[in-house]
């Protein structure tokens, strides 16, 4: 539909988006609203503008204008760093010039102004195009809130870097505002809403259960917080206290299983086991 919508704007210039809609078949309903989530997302990219009249046109480049791709490094006061591969020295982006990257996106950026080394000043850019999300899943306390009735409630990051709230939909649990909520971005904030929107993946637990911190932590890393189910297995098999007699191939050589994954052939014990008290 892209290709079609590009053709249709390089052939008609201006054009209104129920025009557009009539002329592509996708006056109806369902395709209607497919046309419109289409225009959102070139938008986005900037491949198309919407007018102050509503009107929409292709964005074009300007002419000779080389836009260079890095990685964006965002302050917590607004303004950030693109750093360029093969390339020492970063450009600056003001915060004016931001256009919603959030930190560690992947960026299209034009230059404004280049870099005088006598002066002591960096090279300045404008992001104008953002090719790939770094943030793809968020982990905190939801905030339930009837300000916004079609959501949940909203998220804060606690990471300084991003400073839009993430509001969350409503998942099918009824949540009661104390529950660590793990949540993938559905969209991302633009021109047309500075927030997040994100669905519930997991509850991670309760703002008042002990060590909630550390594992808010893990799982915002996607470092696994469990045990595989093998080692859980053999740890239940472990005996509360080592039989007489048993000496290092009980208790003790189950935590050795499980640090060290291997075993000795002649007795299931592992091989730090030392065979001479194995029976």
């Amino acid at each position: 539909m892209k290709d079609r919508i590009k053709e249709y704007l390089q052939d008609k210039g201006k054009v209104t988006v129920n025009d557009l809609a009539q002329d592509l078949g996708k006056d109806g309903s369902k395709d209607f609203r497919e046309l419109i989530k289409t225009l959102s997302l070139m938008e986005r990219k900037h491949q198309i503008r919407f007018e102050e009249d509503g009107s929409l046109t292709l964005e074009v480049k300007k002419k000779h204008e080389i836009t260079l791709k890095g990685i964006f490094h965002a302050h917590k006061n607004g303004f950030g760093f693109v750093s360029l591969e093969g390339e020492e020295d970063d450009l600056f982006v003001g915060k004016n010039d931001v256009n919603y990257a959030i930190d560690g996106d992947t960026v299209e950026v034009v230059i404004k102004k280049v870099a005088d080394r006598n002066k002591g000043t960096a090279a300045e850019a404008k992001i104008i195009d953002i090719l790939e999300h770094s943030l793809t899943t968020v982990v905190g306390q939801i905030v339930l809130d009837q300000e916004k009735p079609k959501y949940a409630g909203y998220i804060r990051s606690k990471n300084q870097k991003i400073s839009q709230p993430i509001y969350v939909k409503k998942p099918a649990l009824k949540l009661e505002g104390t529950e660590v909520l793990k949540i993938f971005i559905d969209k991302y904030p633009s021109k047309k809403h500075d927030f997040f929107v994100a669905s519930v993946l997991d509850v991670v637990g309760h703002s008042t259960d002990v060590g909630i911190d550390v594992l808010e932590v893990l799982e915002s890393m996607d470092i696994v917080s469990e045990f595989p189910e093998a080692v859980l297995k053999e740890a239940e098999s472990v005996p509360d206290a080592p039989s007489q007699g048993l000496g290092r191939c009980g208790a003790y050589q189950s935590i050795e299983k499980w640090q060290s994954g291997t075993w000795s052939s002649h007795c299931g014990c592992f091989l730090l086991c030392d065979r001479g008290f194995c029976p």
